[in-house]
């Protein structure tokens, strides 16, 4: 099997001695029971890096978790292969979980800063039983590319702009910072949660094909909307900034939200 960690820096990676942490076991586990799905950890991937650091993942399907941590003495990566075969081919799950492969590198992006590129794919001709999901723990969170299907993509307490596309699975982007960046996100069939600080700007453009869109600035003021607002549009100059933030989805509510308290939510997020 292809070593799955590569690294293009100076700076020490290594595994952790200790038992990788799963993605979501609770899900997992109803997953196991419902759909017959064979999930394993690897070993997870500590870096010896606690600066700004940006993030890229192109995967060709699964979850994705950031967070940034501020109290973390490094950045840690929990990587979990996943095959849903079904019941009657649970053997045949476990056994193609070899096919599954990624690779993690970090490198010199943009003025400077560190990037870490995650990259994941599969040679079997059933790929869409496959994902691979991808936990990163860092203290500094700066900007979020993720690319991937089948799967959520959350996102916590990032410092940078975001850009986000999957399919059927939710996305929350959900900061304590105010955000003055582009901020993208499309997905289908599933809701869209975006929550910023005080400062935050934006030329909001949001429209759900079959939802609806709440909106609640209590920290920043609308400028300006536009006629085609609707139950299902939100189209508003935001904090009197420039920057476009454009949410995408079908058959799903958008909730956006400009708080004192961005993070202040639980597990289940409802109408701001």
């Amino acid at each position: 099997m292809p070593l799955r960690v590569g690294i293009l820096s100076l700076l020490v990676l290594s595994f952790a001695a200790c038992a990788p942490t799963p993605t979501s076991g609770v899900e997992r586990m109803s997953n196991a029971l419902i759909l017959g799905e064979h999930a394993i950890d690897d070993s997870r991937i500590v870096i010896g890096f606690t600066g700004p650091l940006d993030i890229n993942i192109e995967s060709f399907g699964g979850n994705v978790v950031l967070e940034e941590v501020p109290d973390l003495d490094a950045t840690i990566v929990e990587p979990v292969r996943r095959s849903t075969h079904g019941h009657l081919r649970r053997n045949h799950s476990r056994e193609t979980l070899e096919h599954i492969d990624y690779r993690v590198t970090l490198e010199r992006g943009e003025l400077d800063r560190e990037l870490l590129q995650i990259r994941s794919w599969t040679d079997h001709k059933e790929s869409h039983f496959h994902g691979v999901d991808f936990r990163v723990l860092t203290p500094n969170l700066g900007a979020v590319n993720v690319q991937t299907q089948r799967g959520r993509v959350w996102v916590r307490n990032n410092r940078g702009p975001v850009d986000i596309t999957t399919t059927y699975g939710d996305i929350r982007v959900v900061t304590d910072h105010p955000m003055t960046g582009p901020m993208t996100m499309v997905t289908q069939e599933f809701p869209i949660d975006y929550r910023a600080g005080r400062g935050t700007t934006g030329i909001y453009d949001c429209m759900s094909i079959g939802g609806e869109v709440y909106q609640r600035f209590s920290e920043a003021r609308v400028n300006s909307t536009s006629p085609l607002n609707g139950p299902s549009v939100f189209v508003a100059q935001v904090g009197g900034g420039e920057n476009p933030v454009t949410l995408r989805t079908s058959h799903a509510d958008i909730r956006v939200a400009v708080v004192e308290f961005p993070t202040e939510n639980g597990t289940l997020i409802l109408e701001p």
